[in-house]
C-alpha cells in the first residue's frame, strides 16, 4: 500500500472509486475545474503487477480557499488561507484499515508544506475526521412550512422592510427573472457551462462580496466564478432581480428537493428592502410552483434573513435549529484561534456557508 499524491494514470480508478462511493453527478466535473487537481490529490494505492495499472482504494483532495476571518483590532477584516478537503473515499471492501485516516494526515502535512492556516470540510459523518483533529461548528437554520398565499406576515417595526427602515424613497422597482439554468453533458468528456452575456457574472460576485463578510464565508476568486459557480448553479435556481436598466440589484439561489424549498443564497444591496421582498415573493411563488410544502433558510442571523423567513415560512410550527455538518482543524494556526473561529459560526454575526464553495 503505497499513500502519495495521484498522477494522471491513477484518474480511472479515482473515478471508479468516487463512483462507489458517491451519488454525486457535479463531483467529478468540479474537480477537474482545478488545474491543479492531481497535485492536491491524496490516495492510498495497491500496486497493479505487470502492464495492470495501480489500484486507487482511498483518496482525500483538497483545495486552498480564502476565508474571512475573526474582526481584527478596531473591526478590521483579516483573512486566513484554507484547505478545503473534499473527496474522501475508502474502498469498500478495505474499510475499517484506517486508510482514510493516513490519507488525512497526509493531506495535512501537504497542506502544512502550501501554508494554510487551516482547514475546513463538511460531513454527515463527523466522528470519520475528529480523530484526525477537525471539531464541528454550527450555524443556524430556519425551518418551517411554507406561509400560505393570503397569511399575514409578522409586524416589524418601520415597515415590512428592514427594521427600523421606512423604505427607500425614489428608490427604482426592481423584476425578478428566474435565470434559465446552466446545463451541461456530463456523460462525455467534461464541458463546462457558461454566463450567458446577459447575466454578468461580475455583478452577482461584487454583491457577493459586499454581502457576506462574516466569519467562515468564502471570498471566492474570479476563477471561481468563471467555472465553478456557474457548475453549482446548473444544479439549483437561480432568481435575479434585475432594475429598469437591466443591472442586477440582487440575488437568490434555491434548490427544491423533495417538498422542501432551500434556500442557498442571497445577496442584495445595503437596505435594499424593495429588492428583498421582491426575491423573497418570487422564491415563494417558485416553492409553491414546484410543489413544495415546506422550506429552509440557512443564512446569517441578520435583518436580511429575518425578512426572507417571514416571506416563506408560516409562523406556526417554525423553528431554528443548527446544522453542525461543518469542521475545522488548525493547520498552521493556533488552535485556540481556529476554536474562536468555530465559535462565531454560531453567534450574531455568523457567516454564510454552502458546502459547494469548499468542494
Amino acid at each position: 500500500m503505497e499513500f502519495r499524491t495521484a498522477t494522471p494514470a491513477d484518474v480511472p480508478s479515482l473515478y471508479t472509486l468516487w463512483a462507489a462511493a458517491f451519488d454525486a453527478p457535479l463531483m467529478v466535473p468540479v474537480y477537474e475545474t482545478d488545474a491543479r487537481r492531481l497535485d492536491r490529490t491524496i490516495v492510498a494505492a495497491l500496486p497493479g503487477a505487470g502492464t495492470v495499472p495501480d489500484r486507487v482504494v482511498a483518496s482525500v483532495c483538497w483545495s486552498p480557499r480564502t476565508l474571512v476571518g475573526l474582526p481584527g483590532p478596531g473591526g478590521a477584516a483579516t483573512t486566513l488561507t484554507v484547505g478545503g478537503v473534499a473527496n474522501v473515499a475508502s474502498a469498500p471492501d478495505l474499510r475499517g484499515r484506517g486508510l482514510v485516516r493516513l490519507a488525512l494526515a497526509e493531506a495535512v502535512t501537504h497542506m502544512e508544506a502550501a501554508g494554510m492556516d487551516a482547514s475546513l470540510l463538511f460531513t454527515g459523518t463527523p466522528g470519520v475526521y475528529r480523530p484526525s483533529g477537525w471539531e464541528t461548528f454550527e450555524v443556524p437554520v430556519v425551518t418551517g412550512p411554507l406561509r400560505p398565499d393570503d397569511a399575514a406576515r409578522p409586524a416589524r417595526s418601520g415597515q415590512a422592510g428592514l427594521p427600523g427602515q421606512a423604505g427607500l424613497p425614489g428608490q427604482a422597482r426592481v423584476a425578478v427573472r428566474h435565470e434559465p439554468a446552466a446545463r451541461t453533458t456530463l456523460a462525455g468528456p467534461t464541458t463546462f457551462p457558461a454566463w450567458s452575456a446577459d447575466l454578468p457574472w461580475q455583478d452577482l460576485a461584487a454583491l457577493h462580496d459586499a454581502f457576506h463578510g462574516a466569519p467562515v464565508t468564502t471570498r471566492r476568486t474570479a476563477a471561481h466564478w468563471q467555472r465553478r459557480i456557474p457548475l453549482w448553479y446548473s444544479a439549483a435556481e437561480l432568481l435575479t432581480a434585475r432594475r429598469p436598466d437591466g443591472a442586477i440589484a440582487g440575488y437568490l439561489v434555491v434548490e427544491t428537493e423533495g417538498e422542501t424549498l432551500r434556500v442557498r443564497e442571497l445577496a442584495v444591496g445595503p437596505d435594499d428592502t424593495s429588492t428583498l421582498e421582491a426575491l423573497a415573493r418570487a422564491a415563494h411563488a417558485l416553492g409553491r410552483e414546484r410543489g413544495a410544502t415546506r422550506a429552509e433558510v440557512r443564512l446569517p442571523r441578520i435583518p436580511a434573513t429575518a425578512i426572507l423567513a417571514d416571506a416563506l415560512l408560516a409562523t406556526e410550527g417554525r423553528e431554528t435549529t443548527s446544522d453542525a455538518t461543518g469542521m475545522l482543524r488548525p493547520v498552521l494556526r493556533e488552535a485556540a484561534e481556529i476554536d474562536a473561529l468555530r465559535a462565531a459560526t454560531s453567534g450574531p454575526a455568523a457567516g454564510f456557508h454552502w458546502p459547494g464553495d469548499y468542494l
